[in-house]
């Protein structure tokens, strides 16, 4: 009995061996996704995480500058030269984002637009077709009753 006891593997030390397994197999992202699916399908019931989208970060909030950089110009030290690149790379990254998010909106502003106009121009020609049933409907009644009326007439001249 001693002997069973010990070759027997806890729940742990099982679950330790198979990741061991799985860290061997991997040989693409395919594999990565893959045991991923099967992690996440072994229990249906558990839920899973979805993270949020992030909110996008405020480029507008102006950073603290120091004035007193004098850049690449004469008299400069060692130090300010790479404070100023800093800067100027941290000035122009904002730049940058804030010309895509303006780029963004007017996309996005376009394509409404656009969905609006197409609408529009669909309900315009939905309208006229409409009319042009309505119209040809109340011919086909008109022409009927025409047709009923000089019936009628020729079934009274034909009993006198």
């Amino acid at each position: 009995m001693g002997d069973t006891e010990g070759k027997k593997k806890k729940k742990g030390e099982d679950s330790e061996d198979e990741e061991k397994k799985l860290a061997l197999k991997v040989k693409s992202y395919t594999d990565v996704q893959r045991f991923k699916l099967e992690k996440l399908m072994k229990d249906p019931n558990k839920p899973a995480y979805i993270p949020e989208r992030r909110d996008e970060k405020n480029v507008n909030t102006a950073p603290e500058f120091n004035h007193n950089i004098m850049g690449s110009s004469a008299g400069a030290g060692s130090g300010e030269f790479h404070l100023y690149r800093q800067m100027r790379r941290k000035e122009q990254n904002r730049m940058r984002v804030l010309g895509a998010r303006q780029d963004r909106d007017e996309l996005n502003d376009a394509y409404h637009a656009k969905l609006e106009e197409n609408e529009k121009q669909a309900e315009e020609r939905t309208a006229k077709k409409r009319k042009k049933r309505q119209k040809k409907k109340e011919k086909q009644k008109n022409k009927k009753k025409n047709n009923d009326k000089k019936e009628d007439e020729k079934s009274e001249s034909s009993e006198e």
